[in-house]
């Protein structure tokens, strides 16, 4: 049973095409039946929009195989007055979503990646909360890749908004224990019967998303077609990640010799 990450493990960084090996291995999942959860960050389209646009680049994603944060978080927050800060897409998708952009009523203040923050927003940010707002990110991802350039993550905006601030925050996507269960439980309505422990999760931000599965009991695999192109440099201690491939065809070949 897999979690399959999305940008930097399916689709390239650069020119959001499928990474080698990437449409072959969702095709060889759907084959042999093995239960799957893609599981990405997705924070500039509607949930169903970004399944659709994976499936045009010939991702053949079953029904019931994704989630993204959208798809919990009206469960966490339900639409309210907000203040949205990160890419324009996200801020539009959240209108859509029946949230109301307000910075001077907001109940919360919701980060997601973005690669042109500005320090005035950055104050902003810091007054709002410092006015009784709560703190959501929608990721917890330390480094945003654009353009083959790397800004800092929603992980690590949060993390400086709390030091700043004082107050915690809450994670809406990954590597939240409650994104990770949520995807839990689309395996297991596929009758995957499926604890944590049974779960095999593939990603290119070993800092991101490996961590807090590991310590969910996951076994972890790496992949170096994204963020990290160098095992050594992935940011966290070696027992994190069990297994290490150049990208999801190296994991493909072995899923080949397994099922010959």
């Amino acid at each position: 049973m897999i979690f399959i990450d999305v940008q930097g493990t399916l689709i390239s960084d650069s020119d959001k095409s499928p990474i080698n090996g990437a449409c072959e291995l969702i095709e060889c999942l759907n084959l042999q039946s093995i239960p799957y959860v893609v599981i990405t960050n997705n924070t500039k389209f509607k949930s169903d929009e970004f399944l659709a646009e994976l499936r045009s680049k010939g991702l053949a994603i079953k029904e019931g195989a994704y989630i993204d944060p959208f798809c919990v978080l009206e469960s966490i927050l339900p639409p309210c007055k907000i203040a949205a800060f990160g890419a324009d897409k996200f801020k539009q998708t959240m209108r859509n979503l029946g949230y109301e952009l307000d910075e001077n009523f907001a109940k919360a203040v919701i980060v997601a990646s973005g690669d042109d923050f500005k320090f005035d927003e950055f104050a902003s940010m810091i007054e709002i909360l410092q006015n009784g707002a709560k703190l959501i990110a929608m990721s917890e991802t330390s480094i945003y890749k654009k353009n083959n350039r790397s800004y800092p993550g929603v992980g690590a905006i949060a993390k400086m908004l709390n030091y700043a601030t004082g107050r915690e925050y809450e994670v809406i996507g990954k590597p939240s224990k409650e994104f990770y269960k949520a995807a839990l439980e689309l395996l297991n309505l596929q009758n995957a019967k499926a604890k944590f422990n049974d779960i095999l999760i593939i990603s290119d931000d070993a800092k991101g998303d490996l961590v807090g599965a590991k310590e969910l009991g996951m076994k972890t695999a790496l992949v170096l077609s994204g963020k990290v192109k160098d095992a050594k440099n992935s940011g966290v201690k070696p027992h994190v990640v069990d297994k290490i491939y150049a990208d999801v065809s190296e994991f493909l070949k072995e899923l080949y010799a397994k099922y010959k």
